[in-house]
């Protein structure tokens, strides 16, 4: 499947870049009701969407890109920025549906896991076992959180792996061929 975001520049209309979006719902309403000069607003919120919402694109991975397009790409008052995606999130999920692969589909759902289970472990204290002020015990879990530590490192391999085959797949269908870790340079 193609990189929609390798398209990307400020001045390209996403509907003339991206047509085949015009063709399926909720793209096709969406491009019709735009009644602004060459379908510019929505064609600005579609690239925002694509830009925040594709893996290959370079913004993915920024924690705050999504309030920082639709303040500064968008214009909308940082007050509504939380309302403004919830209100569009029918359109990042066909989105995703449309233009994402099943394999970059699963990828992004473990990515998610497992940074939940990040923060999950990150706000989590050990405790040795004691019984507070209030008479309340508490259990000692240092066991239980080394072991799900470890697995989560498990689980990182695991999507490692999983990310691997997708690049090499990825590579065989352009064509190419994917260097080795000695010819790239990291060994």
């Amino acid at each position: 499947m193609r990189n929609i975001v390798e398209n990307y520049t400020p001045d390209s209309n996403f509907w003339q870049v991206n047509p085949q979006f015009t063709a399926i719902n909720p793209f096709r309403k969406l491009w019709k009701g735009d009644k602004s000069r060459g379908k510019g607003s929505t064609s600005k919120l579609m690239w925002a969407i694509a830009l925040l919402y594709h893996p290959k694109s370079d913004l993915y991975y920024i924690p705050d890109a999504k309030y920082d397009i639709a303040k500064e790409m968008l214009g909308v008052k940082e007050k509504d920025i939380d309302g403004f995606w919830e209100e569009n999130e029918y359109l990042t999920d066909a989105f995703i549906n449309a233009a994402l692969t099943q394999a970059e589909k699963s990828l992004i759902a473990w990515e998610n896991r497992l940074r939940g289970r990040d923060n999950f472990l990150a706000n989590q204290d050990y405790t040795f076992g004691y019984t507070d002020e209030n008479g309340i015990t508490y259990r000692d879990n240092t066991q239980q959180l080394d072991n799900m530590a470890s697995k989560t490192a498990k689980l990182y391999d695991e999507y490692f792996k999983i990310q691997k085959e997708l690049n090499e797949e990825e590579a065989i269908k352009k064509n190419t061929r994917i260097k080795s870790e000695t010819s790239s340079g990291e060994i």
